[in-house]
């Protein structure tokens, strides 16, 4: 069965950014400066670099999630999974077994795409900070070696995932592995995620964070690059930095 998406976003590749010249020039810029407030920018994948179902797929009867849905609120189940009351892929779960009609799988697999705000901050980022995508198992949905699916992930110096460290967002401790995998201290990590619960999990071991607003992507990737100091899109290449957050 086909299943219908909404194309509301595009997937492109960061213009005239290499990947490999980019992560060169980020090593020479942290070499040269003292003890920068935040060397990583860890993002995380379904939600944030790619949409959530609830905006990319169409399915006739799909939950509204964060969204006013019929009702004129968002979905009671999944402010459990925002709340870390609920996994996320338990919620998925739970709606497969009550609408078998729909192939909840096929519509993660055919209806994502990366998020044109991401891809334009990552243009913005470009030689400044360590890129790092964090995600809780994306394998569940698209198979290990999803991250070919997405050709923007070469563009990320580290991918991160939850299920191979052995402990998941929210858990404090998923954080403190994923600072010691990345060989860096949670202090100078600005963790970006669209749920709530995982922010506070990031929180409680030293990290920044910032709260991804679903409704209003490019409004959340603005206040991100706010926050790592980062230049207006249009202003001129200059040397790194220390991003100030104060938090």
């Amino acid at each position: 069965m086909t299943q219908p998406c909404s194309r509301l976003v595009g997937a492109r590749a960061p213009e005239g950014v290499d990947p490999d010249a980019s992560r060169a020039r980020r090593r020479h810029a942290l070499r040269r400066t003292r003890s920068p407030s935040v060397t990583t920018l860890v993002l995380d994948v379904g939600g944030v670099v790619i949409p959530t179902l609830f905006e990319s797929a169409a399915a006739q009867g799909l939950p509204s999630g964060p969204f006013p849905g019929d009702g004129g609120r968002p979905d009671p189940e999944y402010s459990l999974v925002e709340n870390g009351q609920l996994a996320e892929r338990d919620y998925w779960a739970r709606l497969a077994q009550r609408r078998p009609d729909l192939d909840i799988g096929a519509l993660w697999r055919g209806c994502s795409v990366v998020r044109a705000d991401v891809t334009a901050l990552i243009e913005r980022i470009d030689g400044r900070v360590r890129l790092v995508a964090f995600t809780n198992d994306m394998a569940h949905w698209f198979g290990s070696d999803w991250e070919h699916t997405f050709p923007i992930m070469r563009w990320f110096d580290t991918v991160l995932e939850a299920a191979v460290l052995g402990v998941f967002k929210p858990d404090p401790h998923a954080f403190r592995v994923a600072a010691s995998a990345l060989g860096e201290e949670p202090s100078r990590c600005l963790f970006v995620d669209d749920l709530a619960a995982n922010l506070a999990g990031a929180a409680s071991v030293g990290m920044h964070t910032e709260l991804f607003d679903v409704r209003a992507p490019a409004a959340s990737m603005n206040r991100v690059a706010s926050s790592l100091g980062l230049p207006p899109p249009d202003a001129p290449r200059r040397v790194f930095s220390a991003p100030r957050i104060g938090r």
